[in-house]
């Protein structure tokens, strides 16, 4: 009997340690990706700003982007806030791409919210470079500032 009650014990905890982590308990953050025509829709009457993501299934570098900038948290908490993110499959829509001039992936574009080009940055960015860009292009600074002059600022 006791060896039952060793075993089972010994069971429930093998059971209660995964539960206990603090990666099952909070999920990881996502950026809430819209398609491109969904996109159209939900942006009318808004003032925010449109994230751009091309990319491919296949691209390595589309693939870091996602797993290293888009799951920080920080970077994932401020687009969603601040912006209207769109994830465009270069190859499944190369109209919408070709209307861009996107040429390679992944390639980020902010566009104004009357569809208006802001700014461009082509390939990989980390999310401590990243976030810096994301308030430059949210709050207007690169209407009266260089990039170069936000960052010293801040």
């Amino acid at each position: 009997m006791i060896k039952h009650l060793i075993l089972l014990l010994t069971l429930l905890g093998g059971l209660l340690v995964p539960m206990a982590s603090p990666s099952l308990a909070e999920p990881a953050p996502a950026v809430a990706w819209q398609d491109y025509e969904a996109s159209q829709k939900s942006a009318q009457g808004q003032s925010r700003k449109f994230l751009l993501y091309f990319y491919t299934d296949w691209c390595g570098y589309c693939r870091k982007l996602e797993k290293e900038t888009f799951s920080d948290k920080a970077v994932v908490e401020y687009i969603n806030r601040n912006f209207i993110p769109v994830r465009i499959n270069s190859e499944k829509m190369p109209k919408i791409a070709g209307r861009y001039g996107v040429n390679g992936v992944p390639d980020l574009r902010f566009v104004s919210p009357a569809g208006e080009d802001i700014a461009r940055w082509p390939g990989y960015i980390e999310a401590p470079k990243f976030l810096p860009m994301l308030k430059y292009i949210h709050t207007d600074s690169y209407q009266t500032m260089s990039y170069g002059d936000f960052i010293k600022e801040k």
